[in-house]
């Protein structure tokens, strides 16, 4: 009797410790809080499951993250086939992609290519699938949704070079799709959107590759190098990503280094040097500088004193390469006309809010829409700020082909 008193002692402990770990505070202007709750602690639930796994070597990190990606595959988020799309997989120049044609589009159509979300290391054209028919269909345009690489195994630049040939294969052959190829547009949801970017910087510096007409970026990781940004620090965003998954994320996408802990590194700034601090990258993403008031905490001087010389000069190259980190570009020639999506309880808010304020300057007309919501729900209609953002970015879409 004894023993089953301990034991219940200890799954009771257990089980309000897991609580405790599970639960969220949800601020009070975020609406259908029980729904986040729930939706939160099944991500926060996988995460874990995932580091156990990762710290037994019984598994990895990643590929319990790619749990989802499976489960998509398997039909657990597809959507029911649609009597309005036609829907294709095939491959563009050795890249996968799924094709969304409307029935009722008509030819030559409009066509946005899509990347979608995951941090660079899982997310799938499958996990994508509903998001990427209501694009299609509400939108009424061609939709490609690019499979491309994943790192760790596949870091930058293979990605990277994934979505530029699957997207340069359109821009080249638009009448075998039906396509306008004067109304291609590129798109991306956090790591997609840090693609969509990047492309769209990538094909704006070659005067010899087609142009595209928008581009169209929902709360972009644009920049690696500061991961102390205002709603980096703040934990009310640290809704199912916080810094350091961002920094987990970074650090596979920059790829392996002679550092013992690179994520470790980044969370606390330590993977840049003290110059670096003082660089004219670090102007570019200067909080005082370059965000709107409203989304800074207070005024602040930059610390930059400290960092690590020897790692900096080991992933430098990477890190401020402009097709990885997009917001650290000097130029954004031919960079078509933007638009940025933003959540307020999000720590890619301010970097993604400075990458629309550097497009303005350079003169790239930039609409930008802003939600009361947290990452990721802006493309799961589970949400109803989901299903308004689906509709607006819809509805945007249609406005720009249709004036263009």
């Amino acid at each position: 009797m004894g023993c089953l008193k301990v034991s219940a002692l200890l799954v009771s402990v257990l089980v309000t410790g897991l609580s405790i770990y599970l639960y969220t505070p949800i601020p009070d202007d975020l609406e259908e809080p029980w729904k986040l709750r729930i939706y939160t602690a099944g991500f926060k639930l996988l995460k874990l499951v995932g580091k156990v796994i990762d710290s037994t070597g019984c598994g990895s990190y990643g590929n319990t993250l790619r749990l989802l990606d499976t489960m998509a595959e398997a039909g657990a988020f597809k959507h029911k086939p649609s009597p309005f799309l036609d829907v294709t997989d095939t491959w563009f120049d050795g890249v996968k992609v799924r094709i969304y044609r409307p029935k009722s589009v008509h030819t030559p159509s409009p066509a946005l290519v899509y990347y979608h979300g995951g941090g660079w290391t899982f997310g799938s054209v499958g996990l994508y699938d509903r998001f990427t028919r209501q694009i299609a269909e509400s939108a009424n345009i061609l939709v490609v949704s690019v499979e491309y690489s994943l790192a760790p195994e596949h870091p930058f630049p293979i990605p990277f070079e994934d979505c530029v040939t699957a997207t340069l294969h359109l821009l080249q052959n638009p009448q075998q799709y039906g396509v306008d190829g004067n109304k291609i547009a590129v798109g991306g949801d956090s790591a997609g959107g840090n693609l969509a970017a990047a492309v769209a910087l990538r094909l704006g510096n070659n005067k010899q590759l087609p142009r595209l007409s928008f581009q169209m970026l929902i709360y972009p990781c644009v920049q690696p190098l500061d991961l102390k940004l205002p709603s980096y620090t703040n934990p009310l965003n640290f809704f199912g990503t916080g810094p350091n998954d961002m920094a987990w994320y970074w650090a596979a996408y920059i790829g392996q280094t002679s550092h013992p802990d690179l994520v470790e590194a980044m969370v606390h700034n330590q993977h840049t040097s003290a110059s670096a601090k003082r660089s004219k990258y670090a102007d570019f993403v200067d909080a005082n500088t370059n965000l709107p008031k409203r989304f800074r905490r207070k005024e602040t001087s930059r610390d930059v004193d400290y960092g690590n010389e020897t790692l900096w000069a080991e992933i430098a190259p990477r890190a401020t390469n402009p097709y990885l980190a997009p917001l650290l570009a000097e130029d954004f020639t031919g960079v078509p006309p933007s638009l940025l999506v933003t959540a307020k309880y999000d720590v890619l808010r301010d970097e993604s809010i400075m990458y629309a304020q550097r497009l303005r300057k350079a003169g790239i007309k930039v609409a930008h829409r802003h939600y009361i919501a947290i990452h990721s729900v802006l493309v799961l209609d589970l949400f109803e700020v989901g299903r308004t953002a689906i509709a607006d970015i819809a509805r945007d879409l249609q406005k720009h082909f249709s004036s263009n």
